[in-house]
Formats: C-alpha cells, structure tokens, sequence
C-alpha cells in the first residue's frame, strides 16, 4: 500500500488556516461501538479506555493504542474515524482519554499533562498483560504526541513501568516536545487568537472541574490567566506537583530523552505549524530508532487535503493508518 504525498486543497495552503479548519471541521463519525475498560493508577484515580474489537476477531491481533490531543477525548472525530478503519483492518484499537477527560472526568481531580507518561505505560501493561501474544503500537497527538515521547525515552532508560520491548513502533503527531519554547510560541502576539482559543477551552474545563473537585474549588479565581504560561501556573503545575512552571516544562518535555528512544518512532512535523516549533526537530541527537516526516502547509494537526478520488479527506488519517499497516 502506497501514500500520496500529502498536497493541501488550493484554498488552504496557509498553516494558519489549516489549524483554524480544525476547530471548524468535524466530518464523518461512525457510532460508538466501543469496550470500556477502567484503569487503576498508583495515586488512585483511574483512566478510561475505549476498546474497539478487530474484524475479524484475532486474539494475536496488533493493538494500537490512540491518545487524544489537548481538550478533546477519545470522541474526537479523528480518533473515531481511525478507529474504526483500524478495526476494520483487523486491528484492535485503543482510544485512552487523559485523566480527567471524557469519560474520565469523574474518575481523576488531578489535570492532565504533557508529562503523564507513567499513564500511558500502565495502559501499555494492561494491553500486555491482557493480549501477551499481540504487538503494541502506540500513537499520540499533539500534546499526548510528547507524552508518547517521553515513555518511549524513560523505557529505554530503565525509567519506566515498561521496557522498550513492549512497544512494537510508535508514531508522534506534532508533539511538542519543548514545551517552554511552544508555550512562548503560541503566547506571542501573532499567535494571540490561538491563545485566546485555548484559554477559553480550558477556562470551561476549569469551571466544570471547580463544581465537581474540592482541589480545584479552592484555588483562587484572580487573576485570570491571560496566556498559556499564566494558565500552567495557576493549574497544571501546582495541582500536578510541580514546584512551578518551569519545573513542568522542564521535567516534562520529551526532547531531552528522544535521543535514547530504541523504539522505532515516526514523528510527523509540518514547517508551517503555528503551534509547535519546527526548530525543535532539528539537529536532533542521531538516533536510527527515529524517522522525522516532513511535510509543508499542513499547519498544526490539520492536513485537510483530497486523496487519489479527489474527496476530502484529513492527510493525517491516512499517515497513521499507512504507518501502522506497513509491515503488519
């Protein structure tokens, strides 16, 4: 199975206007037929996992394990859709909403983070422990693109739940793997519609969770963070455990442990990403475990394009899905 290079659709050639699309666009979704299955964390709360069954049934089938980006959960449109065309391709699809999200809002006070990588390794027991004759493939987007990372560093590290054994391949969608330089860059007074976007979907986040969490409820109100550094310093960081916001940043970024990643891991970047940044990705350590893709006007998880037919269609999709089929 070949992929076409991805080409944007001619009006959508700008990396701002393919990351504008996505908060626009929803597409397809196919219905919910999905397994929930509860994991228990060392601190106490639990994750939720959606489990989607191969056709046809195989017990020895791959599972591939999907982690949402940041505000969504496992019914954003992009994770159903490769669910469902994985699945159908024989594959047994698990779509993990973060702590505290989706399905898991009521199971975890603490936020989630680009740092919980210890989450996604007990996720990676549980699919080990249930399935020990299935190969592990794990993909993460954006924010969880960097968490993805980080375990794949710290396992091949001893530093982590699992070993670097337990995970057959991997791929990282526009991770942002330097946090500190990525919260600077969507902060900066050209990005500022992007940082009016998010703080207004985790402003929402904030309020649910302050009628619904004791910790949450006794935070202060004021101020009102005006950038996503003032956001993380507020929230993430003191409600996670960290000493400030550099302490996050620092101790979560998967860039530092990238060069030590034995399993092979793809990462998709796009030079016209006005999120992440592209410079992040170059003259990294050599590491012949880690293939970066480059691409161009596919701005930040975009990738709105057409295919052989000349329909619509998320380039994205059809990366991850070629990726994990190769050689399966």
């Amino acid at each position: 199975m070949s992929l076409m290079p991805y080409r944007p659709v001619p009006w959508l050639r700008s990396g701002h206007l393919q990351t504008l699309m996505v908060g626009l666009q929803c597409g397809w979704r196919p219905p919910y037929s999905a397994d929930r299955l509860l994991i228990d964390l060392p601190d106490g709360e639990q994750l939720v996992v959606h489990a989607e069954r191969p056709s046809p049934l195989d017990k020895s089938a791959p599972i591939v394990i999907l982690i949402h980006g940041l505000g969504g959960d496992h019914s954003s449109p992009y994770l159903q859709r490769l669910a469902h065309r994985l699945a159908h391709r024989g594959m047994r699809v698990w779509r993990v909403d973060l702590r505290g999200c989706g399905a898991g809002f009521d199971l975890a006070w603490r936020p989630p983070h680009a740092g919980r990588s210890d989450d996604v390794a007990a996720v990676v027991q549980l699919a080990r422990r249930r399935f020990p004759d299935s190969v592990i493939r794990l993909v993460g987007f954006s924010l969880s693109g960097n968490i993805v990372l980080k375990m794949l560093g710290e396992a091949a590290i001893g530093n982590s739940l699992v070993g670097p054994e337990d995970v057959e391949r991997a791929i990282a969608i526009a991770p942002p793997v330097e946090l500190s330089r990525c919260a600077d860059r969507i902060d900066r007074l050209d990005n500022n519609l992007y940082t009016r976007y998010y703080l207004k979907m985790l402003g929402k986040q904030v309020n649910r969770r302050r009628g619904a969490w004791e910790q949450w409820a006794k935070l202060p109100t004021k101020p009102v963070p005006r950038t996503i550094r003032q956001f993380d310093a507020l929230y993430t960081a003191p409600l996670s455990g960290f000493k400030d916001t550099e302490h996050y940043y620092a101790s979560s970024s998967a860039r530092p442990l990238m060069e030590f990643i034995k399993t092979p891991t793809t990462i998709l970047v796009d030079q016209h990403d006005p999120i992440i940044e592209p410079r992040s990705f170059r003259d990294l350590p050599e590491n012949e475990s880690l293939a970066i893709q480059w691409t161009r006007h596919g701005g930040h998880m975009g990738y709105f394009g057409r295919d052989d037919a000349g329909k619509p269609v998320r380039w994205m999709e059809l990366f991850v899905t070629h990726r994990l089929l190769r050689e399966s």
